[in-house]
């Protein structure tokens, strides 16, 4: 996901219900079971046939009413008496029914906290915490400054539990995530329910671990169902219907948090405070040592096994994304911070903030997100990215000062457009050869490149899917090393489900080589209230005579 997030939360919001459309069916479950418990058949049946008036097509329900009307004429010693019943769907129900009861007895007092939740920022009002052991989804409410529960809800897992590291391995990833898109049940075949959520995994911290796979997300279940199983999806998060619409009626797109944990630990919120004061001051230090005029203070700050998206060490990445910033008279802020615990082995403090550095260029703003690693007692980072957001760049990019001092201009190819047809960008090409006969076959090929890349941006803002998949290569490398098919369909399905999109590039070069060109471009992505800037390469290859699109990297 882009370093960018969406503005979309109405400023005159009303809550959505929470538990207004229907009874909640584990506090029925828990009344039923007391009544059966106390040998109140009638009374306990009672309650499992509210629950069904109120859920039709549930079918613990309808498996616990079942075994009420069996004990009226004979004594039931196990869950599901009935005859001949499958019994792996009998364990998939008597899962459920742990697992719901579990909600109750061992809900989190309202006055705790989940550790995870170290920060929220003032836009984001709401956020989502998972307890696979528990098969729940609390959601929290941001009540000045603190996560205070607003409601929970069962939901289902990989089927094969966990912490996700490839494609098809069904099980659930471990993270902190963001939900990049709605979906809406009309485009989805039923078994998705109403709709879907979809999250950004693989992360940035993903990636760097080599976790691979993609279309993780929160969605509904078929019609038929009212709920599945606690372990039963392919590693989505999978909500009954009604949940998922109370869900999606309050999240914000790509601004509500959504932290996967294998268990959630609760605490106090005194402990909570010195925790969250404790990963701020991390933040407070390393924009402090940016101001030092000793460029090896802030460097310090960064892990000796660092590596940025483009795997460069800090010694490379650092100067050129920050040790400009500190220049003398420019004043730093730091605003909109969140920060959270990283689900997992490690000791992971997630942040992410908007950099204000006000220069006598004017004020520039950047949004940065750190992965800070605990080794031996030290944090430090291990992860970062930026991407400019506002005002002029004060970045510096080697490689295109290099570019400047060894290479001439030819004359700019056409014009790109600018909005959800067409974005328009002016595209100066630039040649790196020597020899006049090269730069003249690599200036046909650069214009030729430019129509191409025009060609890509207008259909990708046109929202045609086919001819957007034309411009890639039959071997193009996949970011994630999924198959290639897996990447077209979760292409497919980002660009169909968004609005009107707009892209434009700044500040293009191409450099061919023979068959092989390399591409480098600022983009600026918007789609309704998302926007998103930030550097893109291209790897493009001359096949059958066409230019297409081998690999594509976002980053440095």
């Amino acid at each position: 996901m882009d370093l960018a997030y969406a503005n979309n939360n109405p400023p005159n919001r009303i809550q959505a219900p929470i538990e207004k459309s229907g009874p909640n069916p584990d506090l029925l479950l828990i009344e039923a079971y007391k009544h059966l418990a106390n040998n109140e058949l009638g009374k306990a049946q009672a309650k499992v046939d509210e629950l069904l008036i109120a859920y039709p097509n549930f079918h613990l329900a309808h498996l616990i009413r079942g075994d009420l009307i069996a004990m009226r004429t004979r004594p039931v010693t196990r869950f599901g008496a009935a005859n001949n019943a499958p019994q792996d769907k009998l364990k998939d129900l008597n899962d459920e029914a742990v697992a719901r009861l579990r909600a109750i007895t061992e809900k989190p007092n309202k006055d705790l906290v989940p550790s995870v939740l170290l920060q929220l920022s003032d836009e984001q009002r709401y956020s989502l915490v998972m307890d696979a052991k528990r098969a729940r989804l609390y959601l929290y409410e941001n009540i000045g400054g603190v996560p205070t529960l607003l409601s929970d809800y069962y939901v289902s897992q990989g089927k094969l539990g966990m912490d996700k590291f490839k494609e098809g391995d069904q099980r659930t990833p471990l993270g902190v995530y963001y939900i990049t898109n709605r979906l809406p049940g009309a485009k989805l075949p039923d078994f998705y329910g109403p709709g879907a959520l979809p999250l950004n995994y693989p992360n940035e911290w993903d990636k760097l671990k080599g976790r691979g796979g993609s279309g993780i997300w929160l969605h509904g279940v078929p019609s038929t169902n009212y709920s599945r199983a606690p372990l039963a999806s392919d590693g989505c998060v999978v909500l009954s219907n009604p949940d998922f619409l109370k869900i999606s009626a309050i999240v914000d797109i790509a601004k509500t948090p959504v932290i996967i944990s294998d268990r959630v630990e609760f605490i106090t919120r005194a402990n909570w405070n010195a925790e969250r004061q404790s990963a701020r001051r991390l933040i407070d230090n390393w924009q402090q040592s940016l101001t030092s005029t000793n460029a090896n203070v802030a460097l310090s700050l960064y892990a000796k096994t660092f590596k940025s998206a483009a795997n460069e060490p800090a010694t490379i990445w650092f100067p050129k994304t920050s040790q400009v910033l500190g220049k003398p008279g420019n004043s730093l802020k730091l605003r909109d911070v969140s920060q959270f615990k990283y689900p997992g082995k490690e000791d992971i403090i997630v942040s992410n903030f908007i950099l204000d550095v006000q220069s006598n260029r004017g004020l520039s703003s950047s949004k940065r997100r750190q992965y800070w690693g605990k080794k031996a007692g030290q944090w430090r980072i291990v992860f970062e990215e930026s991407s400019q957001i506002a005002g002029p760049r004060l970045e510096s990019d080697p490689a295109q000062e290099v570019a400047k001092a060894t290479t001439k201009e030819t004359p700019k190819a056409e014009s790109i457009a600018k909005n959800a047809t067409k974005a328009e960008s002016k595209i100066a090409l630039t040649t790196t050869s020597p020899k006049a006969h090269v730069a003249k076959s690599n200036a046909a090929a650069q214009t030729e490149i430019a129509q191409t890349i025009k060609r890509w941006i207008n259909v990708w803002s046109a929202k045609n899917t086919k001819a957007y998949l034309a411009h890639y290569a039959k071997d193009f490398q996949t970011p994630n090393g999924e198959s290639r098919k897996s990447w077209m369909e979760e292409r497919r399905t980002r660009i169909e489900g968004k609005g009107k999109i707009a892209i434009n590039i700044d500040s293009p070069s191409i450099n061919v080589d023979g068959n092989t060109a390399t591409v480098k471009f600022r983009q600026n992505y918007q789609s309704g209230a998302l926007m998103a800037s930030s550097r893109k390469t291209l790897t493009m290859v001359k096949q059958d005579g066409k230019w297409l699109i081998k690999q594509e990297r976002t980053g440095s």
